[in-house]
């Protein structure tokens, strides 16, 4: 009977080591560990409440660019979606004199336009979802500048707008959007396992031929997708800017990759139908602390997007090893 026990939890400990969460949670400490040996100050509240404040907008992008992921599909046009969001949400405060509710809703609507679009592009125009995504990815980038005019645009600028001072303040010792970050983050959770919608989204992942035998729609699902990423990202431009009060042209370049490592990193497969919230906030975590720990061991800056490559190319690897278990030899 002991034996037995015995087994049991031992068989128990190995699956956890093979959960997602685990699999990402252990590189990262490994990264802090050897840091902290050679940087005793990285391990630091003062440098992990900088990075803390940095995390939440790309972990928010992660969420939503991994729901494409979910189907099988990928969205890298997220970063400039978010940027975009941003910088009209302030130049409709600032040019049109919009209240903040207006601005932030209708910049939520063009969002999900975009995403509208992008999904009609790959699902039902059938062009690639990497090129399809990229010629967002340019137009929006391109369209911000319509309302920068030329200048950055200053939420402090504006005397009647005061939602800007709510982010300024903490909030159990942490920024406002960190707490958005990790409501929206637990409802996803919530969504992915516990709704109709949610299984829905992964068998579509899993399996679109399937999917559409039991009678689910695959190209709405799709669609639905891809919307979704663009209103995360759309958030997630719009808290920066509320944040910083400034809306600028750079504004969310280059998060698109960052989101995707995380994702990858934390476990989101690549061919769909997988997907774990709290893995894809400990794969974004991770990509940061490696960046970090580059500039705390004073390497050299171009070294961390050879980092984020490596990240990306390791969780693909073992994607693909992850995927080949599952198939019978």
């Amino acid at each position: 009977m002991q034996n037995t026990v015995i087994k049991t939890d031992a068989s128990g400990f190995k699956r956890l080591l093979r959960t997602d969460e685990v699999t990402t949670l252990l590189p990262l400490l490994a990264i802090i560990a050897v840091t902290t040996v050679f940087r005793p100050d990285f391990l630091s509240v003062s440098n992990f409440s900088a990075m803390f404040t940095q995390i939440p907008f790309i972990a928010i992008t992660a969420l939503g660019a991994s729901f494409p992921l979910m189907t099988g599909n990928v969205d890298i046009s997220t970063g400039r979606v978010a940027g975009f969001a941003g910088i009209m949400m302030a130049a409709l405060v600032i040019d049109g004199g919009w209240g903040a509710t207006e601005a932030i809703a209708l910049s939520l609507v063009c969002c999900a336009m975009v995403g509208l679009f992008n999904g009609f592009l790959v699902v039902y125009m059938g062009i690639p979802d990497f090129v399809a995504t990229m010629g967002t990815l340019y137009m929006v980038g391109g369209a911000r500048y319509l309302f920068i005019k030329g200048y950055q645009l200053t939420l402090g600028r504006v005397e009647s707008f005061r939602l800007d001072d709510i982010f300024d303040g903490l909030y159990l010792g942490m920024p406002l959007y960190f707490w958005i970050m990790l409501i929206l983050f637990a409802i996803m959770f919530v969504v992915i396992k516990y709704t109709v919608w949610g299984r829905h989204l992964l068998a579509v992942g899993d399996n679109r031929e399937v999917a559409t035998i039991v009678g689910i729609n695959v190209k709405r699902m799709r669609m639905s997708a891809y919307t979704i990423s663009s209103i995360l990202a759309g958030i997630a431009g719009i808290l920066l800017t509320l944040d910083t009060s400034l809306g600028q042209p750079e504004n969310g370049d280059g998060w698109e990759f960052r989101a995707i490592a995380g994702c990858v990193v934390g476990g989101v497969s690549l061919s769909g139908g997988k997907c774990s919230p709290l893995g894809i906030l400990i794969g974004v975590t991770l990509v940061f602390v490696a960046e970090n720990a580059i500039i705390f061991l004073g390497l050299p800056s171009t070294l961390r997007e050879a980092v984020k490559g490596v990240l990306m190319a390791g969780a693909v690897l073992f994607d693909i090893y992850r995927q080949n278990r599952k198939v019978p030899a």
